[in-house]
């Protein structure tokens, strides 16, 4: 897994991966970021996200939901971001390394 792969994981299990539906600037953070990574050649799966959520014990709901997403994104679908911005330059930066 590219090293931006497993940086864009940790930053998912730094949100409340505890409950079932990411809080709604988490789930912005989510989406902002899988849409850069796919820019960047580098789209997260939504397999990636279950094995890796599974593993680190996530809420089966918020797999689902950050799973779908990235599926979304992946495939070139369309989500809504309701608060852009989320992804802050400094995010950018370390997810590139």
């Amino acid at each position: 897994m590219p090293t931006i792969k497993a940086r864009a994981l940790k930053e998912l299990d730094g949100m409340n991966t505890s409950t079932s539906a990411p809080h709604a600037q988490d789930e912005s953070t989510a989406k902002e970021m899988f849409k850069y990574l796919k820019d960047l050649g580098h789209p997260l799966t939504g397999s990636e996200i279950i094995e890796y959520g599974k593993a680190k014990g996530w809420n089966g709901g918020f797999i689902k939901k950050m799973a779908g997403w990235a599926d979304k994104v992946a495939s070139g679908g369309r989500v809504v971001v309701k608060h852009p911005g989320q992804l802050t330059d400094e995010l950018k930066k370390y997810l590139k390394g």
